[in-house]
């Protein structure tokens, strides 16, 4: 069976519920919006699925509306809700997932008797151009949705473990944990044993707190490749400082160099940072493909742990497990994982063994690669979308329209948020994702009404 619909929005993270929202508001009632995904994810996505107390926003709630007209919506809601939750607080990340969830709930009832804006309970696994224009999806549930118009929302998955398969021993299988999200992995874990995470960013900090809420009273031992923890934000926000960074400006070396000086003479380096913001985008569109590559090999952890900061309840917790001793950060690379004397070890490149009862793999979020989605594969293998050459999500134009395989537009097809990296660079965040959702509701909107 075939259903029609005028749009569909693929995925079940901010970036297709935040679209969704925004073409409720400017479509006209006749038009019909489809949001493929798993309904009870809806909104959620990896971010905001956690029901855990201790995990918080990265920003301040203030900051967190849906709507980039609105900036005051998400403190509103938390307002109606009874929260007493103000701009500068740091909102549980389950209250946000709420919020979005409250959002969708709120604008599917007042489409309620057009029906304007439906759930579709199943994955898009593949695509195809239709015979009419548009494209056709083949779905989870053994259906297929023609749509006129599509936007691809899928973000990112979670990384796997750095380690070729023949580094893992079969009878160490069991003891890797390669998605922290996946299981109640913890409950595994005896209360006194050694934990290692692979990678020391916001996943691994998650994690950590949630073993300190269970008492977890074993080291927690952390690796990755510079051994940089994500910095605090600070309780107070100190206004952003315009950047000295103009796009085009130069070598990849001469900018971060520029930077670094700007933020030494600032009274908080933090403000330089998010003076960054307007430009972020330009200073990243500026670069060449090689300037592209440098940034990625040799800066890209150093500015990732300045950007996305922890709250600062966050880091005070985080701070008291190091002074402990409780929290080890280790600086390396994983070369390989044994079993010793029945003993999970992992061997780091300089030959160093860590033991440990489960090695978790923190790495984090994953590049939008076409080769880890069977949607993208299936769309690049027609030659309707074109792989990021470094690896982040897939080629558009600056109207955030997909690029086919010959560089021309594919028509009626459009990607929001991670799996437009590649041409954005900064794209992660409610912050800059709310600003592309509405600009690329905007633009459907004049497709649709063009015809």
């Amino acid at each position: 069976m075939t259903l029609e619909t005028d749009v569909a929005i693929i995925g079940s993270g901010y970036s297709a519920v935040a679209l969704a929202l925004n073409l409720v508001d400017l479509l006209p009632p006749a038009v019909k919006i489809s949001l493929v995904g798993k309904a009870a994810a809806q909104g959620r996505g990896i971010a905001y699925a956690t029901k855990a107390e201790c995990h918080l926003l990265n920003v301040p709630a203030g900051r967190m509306s849906l709507f980039a007209d609105r900036p005051n919506h998400f403190l509103a809601w938390l307002a109606a809700q009874g929260y007493p939750w103000s701009a500068e607080d740091f909102v549980p990340r389950r209250i946000y997932g709420a919020y979005v969830r409250d959002s969708l709930d709120e604008a599917m009832k007042r489409t309620g008797n057009r029906a304007a804006l439906t759930l579709v309970d199943a994955e898009a696994l593949g695509a195809a151009a239709g015979q009419d224009g548009g494209l056709v999806f083949a779905l989870s549930d053994g259906g297929r949705l023609s749509a006129r118009v599509s936007a691809l929302c899928t973000g990112a998955g979670t990384r796997r473990l750095p380690l070729p398969e023949a580094a893992i021993p079969a009878a160490a299988r069991p003891f890797v944990v390669e998605d922290p999200w996946a299981d109640a992995w913890w409950e595994r874990l005896p209360a006194d044993a050694d934990v290692l995470f692979v990678g020391t960013g916001l996943t691994t900090v998650d994690q950590l707190l949630l073993l300190k809420r269970r008492g977890f009273r074993g080291t927690m031992h952390a690796l990755s490749r510079h051994g940089l923890l994500p910095q605090p934000h600070l309780a107070r926000r100190a206004d952003p400082v315009e950047t000295a960074l103009v796009p085009g400006g130069g070598e990849v070396s001469a900018m971060l160099a520029a930077l670094r000086r700007q933020a030494a003479a600032t009274p908080d380096w933090r403000a330089v940072m998010d003076g960054l913001r307007p430009v972020t985008q330009a200073l990243w569109q500026g670069w060449s493909a090689v300037q592209r590559r440098r940034f990625l090999r040799h800066a890209a952890s150093f500015w990732n742990v300045h950007r996305h900061r922890m709250a600062p309840a966050v880091a005070e917790e985080i701070e008291a497990l190091r002074r402990s001793g409780q929290l080890v950060i280790h600086r390396g690379r994983l070369e390989a994982l044994c079993l010793r004397d029945g003993r999970l070890a992992a061997v780091l490149k300089d030959g160093t063994p860590l033991a440990a009862h489960l090695v978790v793999n923190c790495t984090g979020l994953d590049r939008c690669t076409v080769a880890a989605s069977p949607l993208l594969t299936s769309l690049a293998e027609r030659g309707l979308v074109r792989p990021d050459p470094h690896g982040l999500g897939i080629l558009v134009d600056d109207a955030a329209a997909v690029l086919a395989g010959d560089g021309a537009r594919t028509a009626g097809l459009y990607a929001l948020g991670p799996l437009t990296a590649g041409h954005s660079w900064e794209i992660t965040a409610v912050p800059d994702i709310r600003v592309q959702a509405r600009a690329v509701a905007a633009r459907i909107n004049a497709e649709v009404a063009a015809g």
